[in-house]
């Protein structure tokens, strides 16, 4: 008996969507593989991934506000860039900041009142000294540029001092370290720097800065009084592999993480630099990866240490021991992370300007009493109950095994969606078996309006019948398209299934299953299209149209 009714191909104006403002790139369902993946002892998985929201030609940068709702985003280009304001919860668009040439690094002020952004100026013409570097300075209540700061060529990096007065920067081509003050946003003093300093740092009493020489690897160390060089202390990093990177002071400012590559022959070029800020010496911790960049926890037990390889992770240090205590997989080609004010999240940029959250309190817990860590789809069901898609049973159990009821599955999809607001449940249901007070009411007709549901021919929706292998296609599929704004999918000539005919039900749905990458089907060669799907495997295929591409770690 068929399950539910395949839906008439409808026009993209009359199927209903969630809007989004601004730059946001259509999502693409290019999901995880479709085996059961086992639980990682590191605890940690992507929990959202955001697609690049404009375009970066340049290493992109990224700011969190202090309540971990906000995110600001870089994208630098060889002309004019922007900076887009997004959600942390979404990635959806709230806002778009013009900027000016070669725009990257973003600094929040400590209240969070205000942004700055330095456009570095690059153009993609070699050397044009005619090009100024812009320091933009935003009110972040109304996403304006209130203020434009002129400084020599090459502002990559920004700090402020403790108490809010100085704003830093550094500029590559003037070779040297400006002091802003932020009441007027003048320059008022320019530190020579004997090299080409990018990155920079400043001790959390405000005495000194840290510079670092990209090229040549050197860190300058700054005396914010005298406004001179005092030091000058080789980190072994440099040359062309992509130099020094980043200069990471830990929460209490005893230590300061650099990260870069060498090209120097005998020296490890896979290692993190650390400098002890009293003796100002360094040594090396072996990395297997390409550190680029270092965020610490808001405890500053740990710091994660992205590795900028292509297939790109994060290395979870233990900051007493400097042991590797977990390493797990964040999508291609990260650079930048930070943690959020509050602590509970961290957000990794990739060279194309997508963004990669990861929950620190949700990873690794336990949610279910009958979903252990260890069992199969632990990561996943955990990501459902702690994201709040599944409240489970009221005795704590998940029960994996059982079959998912399309009722459930209805108040899933709903979660998944951000359980819209704006939704209100009609009057009269569009289904004979389903009355308004019952059990996922509201998410059932939610449903229903988005056309993801028509239930079946005979007017009944039958909330507590397992949810079958092409229901779960056709649900998945249909709300990629309504909801998400997925491209509509054209069902191929031959099935990917010897079980799946075309001409068939929900030909189409299955096969875009397959193709997305949601299921493989059974090693006989079949889909099985009646065969109910368990509670453990929606969970699954919910985080993979969750996180495209994210695969959880083995």
């Amino acid at each position: 008996m068929q399950q539910l009714r395949p839906l008439p191909h409808l026009p993209r104006s009359l199927r209903p969507t969630v809007r989004v403002a601004g730059l946001i790139a259509v999502i693409l369902l290019t999901l995880g593989t479709s085996v059961p993946l086992s639980a990682s002892p590191s605890g940690y998985w992507v929990s959202a991934s955001f697609p690049a929201a404009g375009n970066s030609r340049f290493t992109p940068d990224l700011a969190v506000d202090s309540s971990g709702s906000k995110m600001y985003v870089s994208h630098p280009l060889v002309g004019s860039g922007n900076v887009t304001v997004q959600k942390t919860s979404t990635g959806a668009v709230d806002a778009i900041i013009p900027a000016t040439v070669g725009t990257r690094g973003l600094l929040l002020s400590d209240d969070g009142s205000r942004l700055y952004i330095a456009n570095n100026g690059k153009t993609g013409r070699p050397r044009n000294p005619g090009t100024a570097s812009i320091i933009q300075v935003v009110d972040t209540r109304t996403n304006a540029v209130t203020a434009s700061i002129e400084t020599d060529q090459g502002a990559a990096e920004l700090a402020l001092s403790p108490d809010g007065k100085t704003l830093y920067t550094t500029t590559y081509q003037g070779r040297n370290a400006a002091f802003i003050d932020t009441a007027s946003n003048a320059v008022v003093a320019k530190v020579p720097i004997p090299g080409y300093p990018s990155s920079l740092a400043i001790t959390p009493d405000g005495s000194a800065l840290y510079i670092g020489d990209e090229t040549s690897g050197a860190i300058f160390v700054v005396s914010v009084a005298e406004k001179k060089v005092v030091q000058t202390i080789d980190s072994g990093l440099g040359g062309f592999c992509g130099g020094l990177q980043h200069l990471v002071p830990n929460r209490s400012g005893t230590q300061l993480f650099v990260t870069g590559c060498v090209s120097t022959e005998g020296i490890n070029p896979k290692a993190l630099v650390v400098l002890d800020t009293a003796t100002r010496l360094t040594r090396n911790v072996p990395l297997a990866g390409y550190a680029t960049d270092v965020a610490f926890s808001s405890d500053g037990r740990e710091a994660y240490i992205v590795d900028g390889c292509e297939s790109g992770r994060v290395l979870v240090l233990d900051a007493a021991t400097e042991a590797i205590t977990a390493t797990f997989p964040v999508g291609r080609a990260p650079r930048g992370i930070t943690v959020s004010g509050d602590g509970t999240a961290l957000f990794i940029v990739h060279a194309d300007s997508a963004v990669s959250r990861v929950d620190l309190t949700r990873n690794g817990r336990q949610v279910f009493t009958d979903v252990p860590a260890g069992a199969a789809f632990f990561h996943e069901i955990s990501w459902l109950g702690n994201s709040g898609i599944s409240t489970g049973y009221a005795d704590g159990s998940f029960r994996p095994l059982q079959g998912v009821r399309r009722d459930a599955m209805a108040a899933f999809l709903f979660r998944r969606a951000g359980s819209p607001a704006w939704f209100v449940p009609p009057a009269v249901s569009p289904f004979s078996d389903l009355a308004p007070g019952d059990s996922f009411y509201k998410e059932i007709t939610w449903l229903a309006y988005q056309r993801i549901t028509t239930g079946y021919g005979d007017g009944t929706f039958r909330p507590g019948t397992a949810v079958s292998r092409e229901a779960m296609a056709a649900f998945l599929y249909r709300y990629a398209t309504t909801v998400t704004a997925a491209s509509v999918y054209a069902a191929p000539a031959t099935a990917p299934f010897s079980d799946v005919r075309p001409g068939d039900a929900f030909h189409r749905e299955i096969s875009w299953a397959a193709a997305a990458g949601i299921t493989k089907g059974y090693g006989d060669g079949t889909y099985r299209p009646a065969t109910p799907v368990s509670r453990e495997a929606a969970a699954a295929f919910l985080y993979r149209l969750t996180n495209p591409d994210r695969p959880m770690p083995r």
